[in-house]
């Protein structure tokens, strides 16, 4: 009886031992868990504040005008070492790009083209692009206006206004994302100009702008697509990578000031 007793003790004793450690491996193995999750998130932060310091560093030397060489490119690029992360930040000169709440059909059209896409695409999309930023419902030739998008299913219509930024662009009637992605770093609603720097500008818009040049009948109108202006807004975009692998990109748009008190203002600010 005492033997049975004792038996049935030392299963019950191996059985609660078995759960323990059972119980005591879960814990373990949540707490790595745990621990793991907590390296990763301070390492975000780290890699987030040094693309924010770095951002900061470039603005200062636009402010200074400081180790500025964008001539005949499309971004210059500043490299950063900050606490052990590495942090590059590329900077483009909004002036050199194609501002699509301005610029003539004709040279949006030339920009397409210049991508690669058929001119009756290039034409529709231009077109489809002057028509939702017209004040007016009257469809251009190719366009969309209100009732296109409507025929479509789209919940919204043509804006009859400018676009406020260029993801904006994405939603013009025949655009699509593949067609966006390769017009976005070209194209900008900041620069305020009908036309653009050449000195700034890359090569895809120069080659857009030198064609419609030499399309164009009147010099005088072809005049309209290059400007001087520039050195005002830029696009910095910073990339922080840790040497975990852990990384945050920050774009940023910047408006040069002139004034000692508040040298520059952020005019869009986004953290992927």
């Amino acid at each position: 009886m005492n033997t049975r007793n004792n038996g049935f003790a030392l299963i019950t004793v191996l059985w609660i031992t078995a759960f323990l450690v059972v119980i005591a491996g879960a814990v373990s193995y949540q707490s790595r868990g745990s621990l793991e999750l907590a390296k990763n998130i301070v390492a975000g932060l780290q890699t987030r504040h040094a693309a924010e310091g770095a951002l900061l560093l470039t603005a200062n030397k636009l402010v200074k005008r400081f180790d500025v060489n964008s001539t005949n490119t499309d971004k210059s690029v500043f490299n950063y070492e900050l606490d052990n992360i590495y942090v590059s930040v590329r900077v483009a000169d909004e002036s050199g790009k194609i501002d699509v709440n301005l610029a003539p059909t004709d040279l949006i059209i030339s920009l397409f083209n210049t991508l690669g896409l058929d001119s009756q695409k290039s034409v529709s999309l231009a077109n489809s692009i002057a028509d939702w930023r017209d004040e007016d419902n009257l469809k251009r030739i190719d366009g969309a206006e209100d009732q296109d998008y409507l025929a479509r299913g789209l919940t919204y219509q043509a804006k009859d206004d400018e676009f406020d930024s260029i993801e904006e662009v994405s939603l013009v009637l025949g655009m699509n994302t593949n067609i966006y992605n390769r017009i976005k770093p070209y194209i900008t609603v900041y620069s305020q100009d009908l036309g653009v720097n050449p000195s700034l500008a890359s090569n895809i818009v120069n080659n857009a702008v030198e064609t419609v040049n030499t399309d164009s009948t009147s010099e005088e109108f072809a005049s309209d697509y290059t400007t001087s202006t520039g050195g005002l807004i830029y696009t910095l975009i910073a990339k922080a990578s840790s040497p975990s692998g852990i990384s945050s990109k920050i774009t940023a748009i910047i408006r040069l000031q002139g004034n000692p008190f508040e040298p520059f203002t952020v005019l869009d600010w986004k953290q992927t």
